[in-house]
């Protein structure tokens, strides 16, 4: 056989393995992403067997292909709780590649479980070392895709990993009333992590485990100057545990902030990502189409972005070809953008632009408070469910297209599963939890008056002389412990964006006192009322709407003789189907309320409301909602002329108490201006309308 001949088999036989190698380590990475780890590693050692088997034979096998077949074999261990051959397999991957990141911090979770901080410490160190100039470090499993021609390692990977620190470092958050300065120095702190309050989560706290004594030390903002160097401890409360220049020193006041600030600083942490609900310490994806629409609600269409940008916005949808505003009939493929929609008693829609390179991840400070003025061309996120699109497409690359047929497969199962009968009570579905509760849903009106009315057969009236019309609006939840003896009514969850890590018990009913704000008091008024508000929130119920169906079908009570459903009114749908928002529109959209009108007199109407002009406001129907430290201002802009003696009239008193106080009026007076011109920019009010009620002698000069 002649030489070329030779090489050419050669050349044959050896990229035949190659690709063998590349399809077993892909179907183990597959594997892994489905959780079967088991068969994940079979499929990682075969590609392993496979490369030593081509080496044997003198046949090139990328060394870069094996380190990944051994540090993703490690992940798999560590799923496993394998501990100690995850540790094994990264020593493989780096004895392969020494400055290999992903063994070195793979090496560092096993180490971590294993209780060997100290070691754990030194793997993640040296991981940063070896990457200077990565933003991110890879934590998911490497594609075949991932190995060019070189054997070096390409930059296009979907998983990054959002805390390099959490095999060495604790995280947790607090806020000025938990994590208490008692001083005298300034690390001189207390926590009290079983204090009842509801905690704001402004403050991050941070300990390294390896240390002797490990203690919550707070991490201040990054400074933001420009200096490129080593962050330094400050020498002054190293000697005395005191610093004159206090929040305004640019240098750590301990190891926890130098850890922190030189990630940050490197685009390797993000500390707003360091407590995402779905996956705060994991090496697995952090967001995802599913996650963000379990976290959101709603659903990720398309709209006529021509229509959506007009003021007033339109909102109109596809119809062959063309948008389905009968007046304008743009192309609709030219002029489609990306929204987030959530319907409730309305529907919000949320706009979603393109992620761009000069865009910046970061929440834009104007959008949340009164509207930014540069709109599309700003370059920060105008809301949370933008900025959290951002960041999936940032580490995923996933495209609108992708994102929203994403949504429509997420909808589809979930429309399958409405269907299914659910365990709603006592059985510990939805989560786990039970509700060992007596229920049952009565006539409020009639519970008003004292009396304890149930729905009669039909499902149409009370079973009172009176005949009340059995209405969502009318029906109350009661419960009652089964060795109990009382009912006792329950509220409608508060109203969130989030769900609180636990709800508490109001404080005037603590002491046994009346609560003044029973129609808006956040915090429950009985035992039995906390147990089913936590309840609803460990089984993602919203409203008493969904619990009302839940017991019709857990009690089989009284269900009307045809098959028809209970809840027929759009209002009243417990689960939000596509088909919600399949109708085509034109008229006019209220951002704020989320109304919509047909014509422009129905509009005109809307935005000369009480309600409507309210919500301008206030922020109602914002994604985040400003909350003031101090009273509503009074008619006078200017301390109080007795505040040294002692003011009588006290809260009712017209004048601000304190320096703050006053402060803080000026800002909102400021605020109200700028929130009143942005609507009217927006044709949110009318050119005409000067009559605001309270907030008139605020937005005069």
């Amino acid at each position: 056989m002649d030489l070329d001949r030779q090489k050419r088999q050669e050349g044959i036989q050896n990229g035949f393995l190659t690709q063998l190698v590349c399809n077993l380590l892909d179907e183990g990475n597959a594997m892994f992403r489905e959780g079967e780890w088991q068969q994940a590693i079979k499929d990682f050692s075969e590609g392993v067997n496979v490369a030593h088997y081509a080496q044997a034979e003198s046949l090139e096998i990328p060394s870069a292909l094996l380190e990944s077949l051994y540090f993703n074999r490690a992940a798999a261990y560590h799923s496993m709780g394998e501990y100690e051959q995850g540790v094994q397999d990264c020593d493989s991957a780096l004895a392969l590649c020494k400055d290999s990141c992903t063994a070195l911090y793979r090496k560092a979770l096993c180490l971590r479980e294993l209780g060997r901080f100290r070691e754990a410490y030194n793997c993640s160190t040296g991981c940063l070392l070896t990457t200077p100039n990565v933003s991110n470090i890879m934590n998911y499993p490497f594609t075949s895709e991932a190995v060019v021609k070189n054997g070096q390692v390409s930059s296009k990977l979907s998983q990054l990993i959002k805390n390099p620190l959490a095999a060495t470092h604790d995280f947790m958050q607090a806020c000025a009333t938990c994590y208490r300065w008692i001083g005298p120095g300034v690390l001189d702190y207390q926590h009290q992590a079983e204090l009842a309050h509801r905690c704001k989560r402004d403050i991050l706290l941070c300990r390294i485990r390896a240390s002797e004594h490990p203690v919550w030390n707070r991490v201040r903002p990054r400074p933001t100057h420009n200096f490129t160097g080593a962050f330094m401890l400050c020498k002054e409360v190293l000697e005395t545990q005191k610093c004159k220049y206090r929040e305004g020193c640019t240098f750590a006041y301990c190891r926890e902030e130098v850890d922190v600030w030189t990630l940050e600083r490197k685009g390797a942490l993000n500390r707003e990502l360091l407590f995402d609900s779905q996956s705060p310490n994991n090496d697995r994806p952090t967001l995802s189409i599913k996650c963000l629409l379990q976290l959101h609600n709603g659903m990720f269409m398309y709209l006529c972005e021509e229509c959506y940008d007009s003021k007033p916005r339109i909102i109109s949808k596809e119809v062959p070809s063309t948008c389905s505003n009968p007046c304008a009939r743009h192309p609709f493929d030219k002029n489609k953008c990306l929204v987030h929609a959530v319907r409730s008693s309305s529907v919000h829609y949320t706009k979603i632009r393109p992620l761009y390179t000069q865009c910046q991840l970061d929440l834009c400070r104007h959008a949340q408070r009164y509207g930014c003025q540069r709109e599309d061309s700003c370059s920060f996120a105008h809301s949370v469910i933008e900025l959290k699109c951002w960041r999936l497409q940032q580490d995923s690359g996933i495209t609108h297209e992708e994102i929203v047929q994403e949504s429509k497969r997420h909808w589809h199962k979930q429309e399958q599963n409405t269907h299914k009968p659910k365990v709603a009570y006592g059985g510990g579905g939805g989560g786990g939890y039970s509700l060992n509760l007596k229920r049952k849903f009565v006539c409020g009106q009639c519970w008003r008056d004292g009396l304890v009315s149930e729905p009669d057969k039909a499902l149409k009236y009370c079973t009172a002389k009176a005949r009340h019309s059995w209405t969502k609006e009318r029906r109350v939840l009661l419960v009652k412990f089964f060795e109990g003896k009382k009912w006792v009514m329950v509220r409608t969850l508060p109203f969130a964006k989030t769900y609180p890590q636990q709800y508490d018990i109001c404080a005037h009913v603590v002491k046994q006192k009346k609560c003044h704000y029973i129609g808006n008091c956040d915090f429950a008024h009985s035992e039995e009322e906390k147990q089913v508000w936590t309840y609803m929130k460990n089984n993602g119920l919203k409203d008493m709407q969904q619990m009302y169906d839940m017991w019709l079908t857990m009690t089989n009570q009284n269900r009307p003789p045809d098959d028809t459903l209970i809840t027929q009114h759009i209002e009243e749908k417990q689960i939000v189907m596509p088909t919600d928002y399949a109708e085509p529109m034109s008229g006019f959209h209220c951002r704020l309320c989320g109304k919509h009108s047909n014509s422009e007199r129905q509009w005109q109407q809307h935005i000369s409301s009480e309600k409507h002009k309210d919500r301008v406001f206030s922020c109602e129907g914002e994604d985040e909602s400003l909350t003031w430290t101090y009273r509503f201002p009074g008619l006078r802009l200017a301390l109080c002329p007795r505040l040294e003696s002692g003011c009588p009239e006290g809260v009712s008193c017209d004048y601000a108490h304190s320096v703050e106080e006053l402060v803080e009026w000026q800002e909102r007076r400021e605020f109200l201006r700028r929130k009143l011109a942005k609507a009217r920019e927006d044709m949110l009010i009318m050119p005409d309308e000067f009559d605001f009620g309270k907030y008139n002698f605020l937005l005069q000069d």
